[in-house]
């Protein structure tokens, strides 16, 4: 591989970086938004309509990734954000809808494609690392972001802050045109191995790993900053929800690098028992140093277990399965988001992390067995089951 590694990984992860700072900034105001102005429903519909339209494109976005290669991916997937964050300003619902359904089918080839790129250009040795230094930078734009709407959205009204936030993954787009192209030249039958995937009990054991993690993410981005609101004022959801892409920023990186020397499975057991005591306090977060409490460890448990997946996702795919077994990552995860924030609908409160709960001993027990020998006994399976 001829590539500059870390120039590559940069300008993807500053790409990153731009949007991110744009739309999971606005994102995480959406539900409290929309709640501010009697529009309660809408925030949360927008985003289950984003998250599962993201998982139905999931399904195929490997298909065309493998066609039009992962840079033109990101590319022609980035300027929807943009038109998202600006559809807001309508506070119309078929609008709104629209746009949210065309930002899920691009999120799909944006973080697909994003995440084929940053393997392909990665040494499998430094899997950890590069994801980590990927997710660290991009993190900060979130970061910035939230902290940035907490202090000024008090004082600009809700349409300036839809454009001036806008600009922000416009700029990403820009900047992806930075990248190296990379074709992939393996010729295979890409519905065959498409099905095969879907088929293959391996591969679906891992991805559900994928999916307990993401349940709970749901929960950070659609219930958490109502709570927040309710218990800090709506100045805050800002300021606290950065925090789980500030501690991302400041330690995923270290995290990754960690786990390629130790391994993955330690980082994963660290995850699970940081994902249980943040829940817990959540439950009980009508205190409010409780609430803060579990933010931070969830948190972390966002730093932590946003390096190891594409690690894993790289250490366990072949060159020749690589688009399908990270579509089927990406798919579960957003099954986990749409699910958490469906339940979120159905279920107002505390119920949600009681969920969360049961979901991640199931997902423990299945974690232990399948990861028992390894990824590399995991590689040689899904390179028999999908071929």
């Amino acid at each position: 591989m001829k590539f500059k590694m870390i120039k590559e990984v940069k300008i993807l992860a500053i790409g990153f970086l731009f949007i991110l700072l744009g739309y999971a900034s606005i994102q995480q105001y959406t539900t409290s938004f929309f709640s501010e102005h009697g529009l309660k429903n809408l925030g949360f519909e927008a985003l289950i309509l984003v998250y599962l339209s993201f998982t139905l494109s999931s399904l195929f976005s490997s298909i065309f990734i493998s066609k039009i290669g992962p840079k033109n991916s990101v590319i022609i997937s980035s300027i929807f954000y943009s038109l998202f964050i600006l559809s807001l300003i309508t506070k119309s619902y078929p609008i709104i809808y629209s746009s949210s359904i065309l930002l899920g089918i691009a999120a799909s080839l944006l973080w697909n494609g994003g995440t084929n790129y940053l393997i392909r250009v990665s040494n499998k040795n430094k899997y950890g690392r590069n994801s980590g230094f990927f997710s660290s930078l991009s993190m900060l734009g979130p970061a910035l972001g939230l902290v940035l709407l907490g202090f000024i959205s008090k004082s600009f009204s809700s349409n300036y802050l839809f454009v001036l936030f806008s600009v922000f993954p416009f700029i990403g787009f820009l900047i992806f045109f930075k990248l190296k192209n990379i074709k992939i030249k393996e010729k295979i039958n890409k519905f065959k191995l498409l099905k095969k995937s879907f088929k293959s009990k391996t591969l679906l054991r891992l991805v559900s790993i994928w999916f307990c993690f993401y349940f709970i993410y749901g929960a950070t981005i659609g219930f958490i900053p109502i709570k927040i609101k309710d218990v800090f004022g709506i100045e805050y959801v800002g300021i606290l929800s950065s925090l789980f892409y500030i501690i991302p920023f400041l330690s995923s990186y270290f995290l990754g690098k960690v786990s390629d020397k130790v391994g993955r499975k330690k980082l994963f057991v660290y995850s699970y028992l940081v994902s249980f005591l943040g829940l817990v306090f959540l439950y009980v977060s009508d205190l409010s140093v409780f609430l803060l409490i579990g933010v931070i460890l969830l948190a972390l448990r966002e730093a932590i277990i946003r390096p190891l997946i594409p690690a894993v996702t790289g250490e366990v795919s072949t060159e020749k399965n690589l688009e399908f077994v990270n579509s089927l990552t990406w798919t579960s995860q957003q099954v986990g988001i749409v699910s958490s924030l469906i339940l979120s609908r159905i279920w107002y409160g505390n119920v949600i992390y009681l969920i969360s709960l049961i979901v991640i001993f199931i997902s423990s027990i299945i974690f232990l067995k399948l990861f028992k020998k390894g990824t590399k006994e995991i590689k040689l399976k899904l390179s028999k089951e999908i071929k």
